[in-house]
């Protein structure tokens, strides 16, 4: 059989191999004859190639083998010719293509889903991500969690769901005994990887409105927020603000720019309108500031900027010109 995942959600993409390995070769799961695992992106050998060679031979100590094929939205065009072509001949092998993408009206997945199966596991969207946490405890580790928790832990560490899961595991190490994960417990081992706080900031930055900017730099300030974390908030969007900057000099339109970053369409081309932050800056500009906030971030935690007042001019510097 072939079986193609097609997907951004790393978790349930491992989950389902897991479970076809189980059903499939059972006992001989720790058997390393028993699978082999290639990565289209190896570039010392011809991946393709040894797919078709493998999938042909007869092994003469193991009864089954199969192929695990991952990173496969790497294939060049000549390489999925290859496959595609091999693919319609029906080949008897048991191989499991993983991709994070591919287009439903490309040649090759054409030939993928005549030849097996194709499972699609996209990654839950932001706004359902909090859902998505909440029943993966349920169904996968049987244990239940606080929606405060679920929410914390959405906004902590994005959409990456082998990362959550990953996340989740030592959370139920370090508290095996409770039936609910509780928000406490969750702040206690998690430190959020994406800022919260850009979200507070970065109108004012992302539209170079100065006076508003100065504003909310000094409220977020006086509120306890370190200079640190507003310098770090920072530093994400303006590299975000250069990606969206130069896929629009690639012609790409805001809707496809969203979809490739993962973001709600109407956030992020209506409501927050990105594209048009990003016309504001030069990509000169943004380069210079990414690198003055990695000084600034040194400087900081090195004590060459450590008064309040130095960290507000500094970090006002960035758009007041």
């Amino acid at each position: 059989m072939i079986l193609t995942l097609i997907g951004g959600d790393l978790f349930s993409k491992e989950k389902r191999i897991e479970e076809y390995l189980k059903k499939n070769i059972k006992d001989s799961q720790g058997d390393s004859l028993s699978k082999l695992i290639l990565y289209a992106t190896d570039t010392n050998i011809v991946v393709v190639d040894k797919i078709i060679s493998e999938a042909s031979a007869v092994s003469m100590f193991s009864a089954k083998q199969i192929i695990i094929v991952r990173r496969a939205e790497a294939f060049k065009t000549t390489d999925t010719k290859t496959l595609s072509d091999w693919l319609k001949t029906s080949p008897d092998a048991d191989i499991i293509f993983e991709f994070e993408k591919l287009a439903s009206n490309t040649t090759l997945y054409k030939a993928l889903q005549k030849s097996g199966s194709v499972e699609k596991y996209e990654s839950p969207k932001p706004w359902e991500l909090d859902k998505w946490i909440h029943n993966i405890m349920l169904s996968h580790f049987g244990r239940a969690i606080h929606p405060s928790a679920a929410r914390y832990l959405a906004e902590a560490l994005g959409t990456d769901t082998s990362l959550i899961a990953a996340e989740l595991e030592k959370i139920l190490v370090y508290d095996s005994s409770t039936k609910e994960i509780s928000l406490e417990t969750v702040k206690t081992m998690v430190v959020p990887q994406r800022e919260i706080l850009a979200y507070e900031i970065r109108e004012s930055f992302g539209t170079r409105n100065a006076t508003a900017y100065v504003k909310k730099l000094k409220d977020l300030l006086d509120n306890g927020v370190t200079a640190v974390q507003i310098s770090s908030a920072l530093y994400y969007y303006t590299i975000r603000l250069l990606h969206i900057k130069t896929m629009l000099e690639q012609n790409m339109s805001p809707e496809n720019i969203a979809l490739k970053l993962g973001a709600n369409k109407f956030l992020f081309c209506t409501k927050e309108n990105e594209p048009k932050r990003a016309q504001k800056w030069s990509k000169a500009l943004l380069h210079r500031v990414v690198k003055r906030l990695a000084d600034l971030d040194f400087e900081m935690k090195s004590g060459l900027c450590s008064t309040r007042t130095a960290q507000e001019l500094a970090l006002a510097a960035l758009i007041v010109r």
